[in-house]
């Protein structure tokens, strides 16, 4: 299952950061990060791995206070309805 996911934690959070991240996302190559979970924060990929406990814990100490955007890029037989 396809899932994307933007957490926003407070009103300071809103925003072009939130955006840019998003609309980085979006138009990044991710075929080097299918089946994974890939982390952006200021509009780069900080961590990619299969397991989001990973990503979330290495983005989260790269990001700094930086709230992280982190989706999951699915694979070819993923469904997306």
């Amino acid at each position: 299952m396809y899932k994307t996911f933007i957490r926003v934690y407070n009103k300071s959070d809103i925003g072009e950061r939130v955006t840019g991240n998003y609309d980085y996302f979006i138009g990044l190559d991710v075929s080097p990060y299918i089946g994974n979970w890939v982390a952006i924060c200021d509009e780069k990929v900080v961590a990619h791995s299969k397991s989001f406990k990973e990503v979330y814990a290495e983005a989260k100490e790269k990001c700094g206070r930086s709230k992280p955007f982190i989706a999951m890029v699915p694979t070819d037989e993923t469904m997306i309805l």
